[in-house]
């Protein structure tokens, strides 16, 4: 018995390698805040998930450094996210925490996302996606997040 977990777990890891993505990334992001002045920023985003068929679950963690605009911050998120794959399209819902660094201070919150992406080839995807932050009152109530990015899959 204690022989056959292992050959179990690896043969349930098995099954489920081939289905891992792994991702890397860079998108253009027009962060626009509710009470003050937008900016935009470029920020480089790292992934991993698995795709189940129709569906697919994972995790991503971006950072994005001030590119223009009147405010001077960067952001940082972890997310995770479900997807649904549709023709040629994989439409995303994500959430996950939120933090902007200020020079003397940070801001904390919440963030949910809907997105589409689209492969262009096999190693590259398209994707589009507004982002919803939620943040605490040292910097303002909410922000919105207009993202258009570009992956590379391993």
């Amino acid at each position: 018995m204690k022989r056959l977990i292992p050959v179990i777990i690896a043969a349930a890891l098995g099954t489920a390698a081939p289905a891992q993505e792994v991702y890397v990334g860079a998108g253009l992001d027009y962060l626009y805040p509710h009470s003050g002045d937008p900016q935009s920023v470029a920020s480089a985003i790292a992934g991993l998930g698995f795709d189940t068929g129709f569906f697919g679950i994972g995790a991503e963690a971006e950072y994005g450094m001030r590119v223009a605009g009147d405010n001077d911050y960067d952001t940082s998120r972890v997310r995770a996210w479900l997807s649904y794959d549709w023709m040629d399209y994989t439409f995303r819902f994500a959430g996950g925490v939120t933090e902007y660094y200020f020079e003397d201070e940070n801001a904390n919150g919440l963030n949910f996302g809907l997105g589409a992406q689209r492969e262009i080839t096999p190693v590259l995807t398209l994707r589009g996606e507004l982002i919803r932050d939620f943040m605490d009152d040292n910097f303002t109530g909410a922000v919105t997040t207009t993202r258009v990015a570009m992956l590379y899959s391993f």
